[in-house]
């Protein structure tokens, strides 16, 4: 399936990005590898433990196939051969990082600097649901974050705030590049550091709880405080930007952002109890050897 999404995502987020308020012609060149680094994570993860010449064997197989379903989304229109660096960059990373030392680290802050990138990227599409719901398509990629960032916890707290900076220097560094206003600028800086800095104080007083226990409490408190201060700070006083429209944005980015961080952490943990021997899932966060709780709990 990762395999797929890494041929066919290039053309769906196209196709949401053009919600926005500014429908773009085109993916802009940036946007292609970085949600081949997002796919990295599922790549990475199910070849962990295996050899390398079985993990090489089994990447190129999901190459030939993320090519082929990427070859057969040119027939659409808009359709960009660059598509095709989607599924090269995820493999690509897959390979590397499944060597990088201490296991997991590498390819969480890859998955989680990705996403935030690409979180900004569509911050002004919405996509509707239904009549009231209204979707920010950047909160599918943060909700992705969230559990990223509770799988670093594992290495330290100082590590999670230096990839909470590095991420946000990232977003500034390419919103710049991008010409992206100031003031989508500063608010994204501002609400990715205070979100983070909640959430990585909230999970590790929970330390002794299950992991996805500890996933789901900071989540709990983090999904609000980004989805209320970016909101409301980058959109209050756009004629678009009435009452209820932020009421909407708001009330669904909670939502969802919630239910695809736990969706995520779900899959991280079916992810790691199929690809890893089970002495290496009895761990704090999954895919990381060696930060055992006494029972082994999630």
């Amino acid at each position: 399936m990762t395999a797929i999404a890494s041929g066919v995502g290039p053309a769906i987020l196209l196709w949401l990005s053009r919600f926005g308020q500014e429908p773009p012609d085109r993916l802009p060149l940036a946007a292609i590898p970085l949600l081949g680094a997002v796919l990295t994570g599922p790549l990475t993860d199910l070849t962990a433990s295996s050899s390398r010449r079985a993990a090489l064997a089994r990447l190129a197989g999901a190459l030939l196939l993320g090519l082929a379903a990427g070859a057969a989304t040119l027939s659409l229109p808009a359709a960009d051969a660059r598509y095709l660096l989607c599924p090269v960059t995820a493999v690509a990373l897959a390979a590397i990082l499944r060597e990088v030392r201490p296991q997991g680290l590498a390819q969480a802050v890859c998955v989680y600097v990705a996403c935030t990138l690409l979180a900004n990227f569509t911050l002004d599409s919405f996509l509707p649901l239904g009549s009231f719901f209204l979707v920010n398509v950047g909160t599918f990629f943060f909700g992705v974050t969230f559990t990223q960032r509770d799988r670093v916890h594992a290495f330290g707290r100082p590590t999670v705030y230096r990839m909470i900076l590095l991420a946000a220097v990232a977003n500034v560094a390419l919103a710049a590049s991008l010409g992206t206003p100031l003031r989508y600028v500063g608010v994204s800086f501002l609400s990715i550091v205070l979100a983070e800095t909640a959430d990585t104080e909230v999970f590790h007083r929970l330390r002794g709880r299950r992991w996805l226990r500890r996933v789901a409490t900071s989540n709990a408190i983090s999904a609000p405080i980004d989805t209320v201060v970016f909101t409301l700070l980058a959109f209050v006083g756009e004629e678009f930007a009435t009452a209820g429209w932020l009421t909407q944005v708001i009330v669904t980015d909670v939502l969802v952002k919630y239910v695809s961080g736990l969706v995520a952490a779900l899959g991280v943990l079916a992810l790691v109890r199929t690809a890893l021997p089970r002495r290496l899932v009895a761990s704090d966060v999954p895919g990381r050897p060696g930060n055992a709780p006494a029972d082994g709990r999630y």
